[in-house]
């Protein structure tokens, strides 16, 4: 459980949010006066500082002290009617939730921020130690990678990509290794949509978001209870209402750390179909084409990889696919798949010995 500190200068917005927390197991700090928790957090240094406050510049406008290392994150709970400006801080992950919600749903997005907190500081620490640097971490090998496919698909982009990566694909390895997919998910959807990209002839700076989506697509998993990502069983109701917060979790997440909207779209949307029977009821108009060729790809690595069930052979699964095209998975994308994994390789043929 986490360390909070609740800041918030009205009883009655304080007291449920305490009460949600405590009842977790959470240990909550509370703090009247606002214009204090710079200090606060440098004296408790919670894993998180939740806000429950009118105004978001009430907390972003005041000024102390960095914190150092990888500071805490920073939840606002507010009402809709609330005053929110643009809540963002260059050095912390920012994340919002307005009221009404579900309980369940606050405290997802307390687990999924405090996980990010503790997997960074985590392998900070474990980074200075000798056996790690002699097979590579897992998110060094992802983040190499992905930024080989940017640098070999995407010829003159710029956008600085180590911070980000860096976090990005601790994130993923983290959500990666909680998942009911044979290890190495993120990654081979991120190849697969490479291939679709190049199918599709889709321009550098598309195929630079989805590549960056392809990696972090899931994370929004890492605030979902691990016996429900590897149920085999049918899931209840509210079961599947808590997997299809995923999304948009993640692209909140995503937003907090990047900043990058084409990228969080893409993770937000990536679970919509043509004929709008996807999580939020996009039709194909609607969705992005970055988040089309994701959600195939996922399905693709889905039939192939899944441990809840018999991986079928590639072969089979693009047949299967190629049915459902135009309802479940964007035509499109499909042919360009289908193209790129049964087009056999350009050879030059060889002479005859003499």
């Amino acid at each position: 459980m986490a360390d909070i500190l609740l800041v918030g200068p009205q009883r009655d917005r304080v007291s449920g949010v305490r009460s949600l927390l405590r009842h977790d197991g959470h240990q909550v700090s509370c703090l009247r006066r606002v214009d204090q928790w710079r200090e606060a957090e440098q004296e408790i240094r919670p894993d998180l500082v939740v806000a429950a406050v009118e105004s978001t510049d009430s907390v972003l406008d005041i000024r102390g002290r960095r914190p150092r290392g990888f500071p805490a994150p920073l939840l606002f709970v507010q009402n809709e009617t609330d005053f929110s400006h643009d809540p963002y801080l260059p050095t912390r992950l920012v994340d919002r939730i307005t009221s009404p919600f579900l309980s369940e749903e606050l405290l997802a997005r307390v687990d999924a921020l405090t996980r990010v907190r503790k997997v960074v500081l985590r392998d900070r620490t474990v980074s200075h130690e000798p056996q790690e640097s002699k097979s590579g971490r897992p998110w060094d090998r992802i983040g190499k990678r992905v930024t080989a496919l940017l640098g070999s698909r995407v010829p003159g982009y710029t956008k600085p990509l180590g911070p980000y990566l860096e976090v990005a694909a601790r994130l993923a390895d983290w959500a990666d290794r909680r998942d009911a997919f044979e290890p190495g998910h993120a990654e081979r959807v991120t190849g697969v949509c490479a291939m679709i990209a190049e199918g599709l002839h889709m321009s550098a700076e598309d195929t630079a978001s989805l590549l960056r989506a392809a990696v972090l697509h899931d994370i929004g998993k890492i605030a979902l209870p691990v016996e429900i990502l590897h149920q085999s069983t049918p899931l209840q109701e509210s079961q599947k209402r808590l997997i299809r917060t995923h999304p948009r979790r993640g692209a909140a997440l995503l937003a907090a750390l990047d900043r990058d909207d084409d990228v969080a779209s893409t993770i937000l949307y990536h679970h919509e179909r043509p004929d709008g029977g996807g999580y939020y009821g996009l039709d194909s108009e609607s969705t992005p084409v970055t988040a089309k060729v994701l959600a195939l790809a996922e399905i693709y690595d889905a039939m192939t990889s899944c441990k809840l069930r018999t991986p079928i052979p590639s072969e089979r699964a693009l047949d299967q696919l190629a049915e459902l095209k135009g309802e479940s998975v964007d035509a499109d994308s499909v042919e360009a798949l289908v193209d790129r994994l049964r087009t056999p390789p350009k050879t030059i043929p060889l002479a005859p010995m003499p």
